[in-house]
């Protein structure tokens, strides 16, 4: 009887112990915009191989205004944006730390042939003046143009470098949609499509997508970092004063680490500090 009775009394410390270590362990959820979605969640996934405290998750798109109701309401300590915070939102309190600079992509489906693009094609086809690839020089297909709202950080990233396209009337024949994992479904269903996102979310397709140059300059990192490619978003994290918790702050330090590092540049982006 004394063994079992001793037997009990480790079970009951063993399992104290466990509650204490499951206590301190915490989810962390951040979400919000697609731009910052698959490099995060590559980092989200080596951050939590290599340590068992804390666990982030990085959930589907909600945009950059789901990552500021969320962390302004209180849901979420951390958010993902895909722009530099505006100044009311600052005023709000909200901070934002910076994850780099990520070239923003006008990008083909797998069967665009032609691979460079001038501002005014550009304008053309999503005002529904061009509507077919063999007009530019490509292979006879219907371009079937995506388009994104206004608000759309890869929209504002282009027409901040293109001003005709600021204030472009989309054709009848361009397909807008709100968040990116539709943009790029529908770069992965149609080889004929056109859109424009961010270098490192492009990672996410499941088919083969043609980056196309820009008035003859073509969209890498390395362009990027020397100032000659225009169009970029600031990918970043934001949250409230006082609002990290030890999972978060632990998450930012290997963002900052050799290792997070070397994970954002092998995605093409440019750390704060690097870019041209």
């Amino acid at each position: 009887m004394m063994g079992s009775g001793i037997v009990r009394q480790w079970w009951m410390v063993w399992m104290a112990l466990l509650l204490i270590g499951t206590a301190r362990a915490e989810d962390l959820v951040i979400p919000g915009s697609g731009n910052p979605e698959y490099v995060l969640d590559q980092l989200a996934k080596a951050f939590n191989a290599r340590q068992a405290q804390h666990r982030v998750v990085i959930p589907p798109s909600t945009g950059t205004a789901g990552a500021l109701r969320d962390v302004g309401e209180g849901i979420s300590n951390v958010g993902r944006v895909g722009r530099f915070l505006k100044d009311e939102e600052r005023k709000q309190g909200f901070v934002h730390i910076s994850l780099g600079r990520d070239p923003v992509v006008i990008v083909g489906g797998a069967g665009v042939t032609v691979r460079n693009l001038s501002a005014a094609q550009l304008v053309d086809i999503y005002s529904g003046r061009i509507t077919n690839w063999s007009e530019l020089g490509g292979k006879t297909a219907p371009i079937r143009a995506v388009g994104r709202e206004n608000s759309d950080a890869s929209r504002q990233a282009i027409a901040k470098v293109i001003k005709p396209f600021k204030d472009v009337v989309f054709g009848p024949g361009v397909k807008t949609v709100n968040l990116d994992p539709q943009l790029i479904a529908l770069l992965d269903r149609y080889p004929s499509s056109l859109g424009m996102l961010n270098r490192s979310a492009l990672a996410a397709c499941t088919t083969r997508v043609v980056h196309l140059a820009l008035d003859g300059v073509d969209p890498t990192p390395e362009n990027l970092e020397k100032g000659i490619y225009p169009a970029w978003v600031e990918l970043g994290l934001i949250h409230k004063p006082g609002g990290l918790t030890p999972a978060a702050k632990a998450f930012l330090d290997f963002i900052r680490s050799p290792e997070g590092n070397r994970i954002v540049r092998q995605h093409g982006i440019l750390p704060p500090g690097t870019a041209g």
